[in-house]
């Protein structure tokens, strides 16, 4: 039981050490985590789509046309 309560009074004292960080930086670092968040949010659905429009594309027809020309 002692082991328990020295690991509790060890990670209480770990905490009283940590340096949050103020409020202009906070603001800073959660602009900067959303807006890397949204860019990778709409990179990936760009290229979803992207897949999605090559995935549609009827490539028989396209080389039977171009076997034609020859």
């Amino acid at each position: 039981m002692t082991k328990v309560k020295d690991f509790f009074s060890d990670m209480k004292a770990e905490a009283k050490r940590i340096r949050w960080c103020k409020g202009k930086q906070l603001v800073k670092s959660v602009t900067v985590t959303l807006l890397t968040i949204i860019f990778f949010a709409l990179f990936f659905i760009a290229i979803q789509y992207l897949i999605v429009l090559i995935k549609m594309i009827d490539f028989k027809s396209i080389v039977d046309t171009i076997k034609g020309w020859f």
